[in-house]
């Protein structure tokens, strides 16, 4: 038992960050993260999982985690396609792309919430809390397979529980068409490679310059990423110059774990603020949210210098 401890604390940590710390979800509805981590974990798992076992790297753990925001709010809860699937925001009216049937803005938002918050970020905190085992399996066959089949019953409780409640089924031909983009994302994760590092002359950045670009970037993001044109045009240069300083830094020798572990610290922070800013749509407002976030926000706290201690004594 104590071999898949990570693995275990990856299935929770994943909704812990995806809906607690960002305040989604209240922690009065704390009961709720058994079910939740039937789909985030159970999802955020098997990528981690069968990633490391293919020795693919963080871009095909980013693209993975796109494929699976789809799946969840595509497929599953429709809430891309649904314009009444919450009554404190549509995301699907503004910015409207009519021909696919979806708003940028809603789009862009799941996108980056998933693979970078609900997927890539828990996995790098908790592979820096075992840095010694980062990159090989935790599972083993039995393992994966009961994981497999529990982000199954996951997508089913998600799917059934959203259409029982909203009655609201997508057409056909929009289902169909965000199945074949997972099926393309898939693919894409497993035929890229993991960047190489070069013979440049600058080596890569401290641990602590990356975490904060990260803070920055990723804080940015999410200020700027609102319901118009221009925000959502903004929001996505933002994107793009993280992406892509990301992977020129990754391509510099020396480049690792540290610096992994600082710009998921970087993104945790993030979110940890904006938490004490969000609305839940599941559980309580007011004054037992606030305690509640504040709560979360110095387990975050002391979860990152813990994975941090441990991180500098690996290496």
């Amino acid at each position: 038992m104590r071999h898949a401890m990570p693995a275990v604390g990856l299935f929770f940590l994943s909704p812990v960050v995806g809906e607690l710390l960002l305040g989604a979800t209240s922690i009065d509805m704390l009961w709720l993260l058994p079910m939740q981590a039937l789909l985030y974990g159970g999802g955020c798992l098997l990528i981690r999982e069968v990633v490391r076992r293919a020795g693919r790297g963080w871009g095909s753990i980013l693209l993975l985690g796109a494929a699976y925001a789809l799946v969840e709010e595509g497929l599953l809860d429709q809430m891309l396609f649904n314009a009444h699937y919450s009554g404190n925001y549509d995301m699907v009216s503004v910015t409207h792309v009519p021909f696919l049937g979806i708003g940028a803005y809603g789009l862009l938002s799941v996108l980056a919430v998933h693979a970078v918050w609900s997927i890539a970020v828990p996995i790098a905190l908790m592979e820096s809390l075992v840095p010694d085992r980062a990159r090989e399996p935790w599972l083993g066959r039995i393992g994966l397979s009961v994981t497999a089949a529990l982000f199954a019953l996951g997508a089913v409780i998600t799917g059934w529980g959203s259409y029982d409640e909203s009655h609201f089924m997508a057409p056909w031909p929009r289902l169909a068409g965000t199945a074949a983009v997972v099926v393309l994302l898939v693919v894409a994760a497993f035929r890229i490679r993991p960047p190489v590092p070069g013979r440049a002359a600058r080596e890569a950045p401290r641990p602590l310059l990356a975490g904060a670009a990260a803070f920055l970037l990723t804080s940015g993001f999410m200020l700027v990423l609102q319901t118009h044109w221009w925000s959502v045009a903004a929001a996505l240069a933002i994107a793009a110059a993280a992406l892509a300083l990301g992977i020129s830094w990754s391509r510099r020798p020396g480049w690792g774990l540290p610096q992994v572990f600082a710009l998921a610290a970087g993104a945790t922070l993030t979110y940890t603020w904006i938490g004490f800013g969000q609305t839940p749509d599941t559980g309580s407002a007011g004054t037992a949210n606030l305690i509640g976030h504040v709560i979360l926000a110095v387990a975050a706290v002391a979860l990152l210098f813990v994975a941090g201690r441990r991180v500098r004594a690996y290496g």
